[in-house]
């Protein structure tokens, strides 16, 4: 391989690098929004219950079973948030600590700020390039590229 292609593949492989950070970074900025959106549900529902707990209350009407609905709207909106917050600590490499609520980095054994031992979660791996070996010289050990017929710092012919 010359060393034309070699740095064409460098550059190749980090752009790729570079366009994965930037979906991820995407991937975040829209599970924010969808959160934000999610939020936006709750306190519309908030303000429906509210409303109708008090439309109830002055019809002295029993308003135990009326909310039911609403309130699994509520935890289906929450199920939701909490399933984004997880995929954008999952984008990041990060974890939260369960003791203080932290965001740590994915690794760390000990929580930076209340001190708290941390469960070992494995990251996902990633995917990683293999370099092609190398052909070297049997006389000079010195790096040979693939179409060579001879060394170019000792002379020798390639067999």
């Amino acid at each position: 391989m010359s060393m034309f292609e070699n740095f064409t593949k460098k550059v190749t492989d980090t752009a790729k690098a570079a366009a994965r950070k930037s979906s991820d970074l995407v991937e975040v900025t829209k599970l924010n929004m969808s959160i934000g959106t999610e939020e936006d549900k709750i306190e519309k529902l908030y303000l429906e219950i509210g409303k109708t707990i008090y439309e109830s209350y002055a019809k002295d009407e029993n308003i135990d079973d009326l909310f039911v609905e609403k309130c699994k709207q509520i935890d289906s909106y929450n199920n939701n948030i909490k399933e984004m917050r997880k995929k954008i600590l999952e984008l990041k490499n990060e974890k939260i600590c369960p003791n203080c609520r932290e965001e740590l980095e994915i690794d760390v054994l000990y929580c930076s700020k209340c001190g708290a031992k941390q469960e070992i979660i494995e990251p996902e791996a990633e995917v990683i390039l293999e370099e092609v070996p190398q052909k070297l010289c049997l006389n000079c050990n010195s790096p040979i590229e693939e179409d060579s017929l001879f060394c170019t710092k000792c002379g020798t012919k390639v067999e």
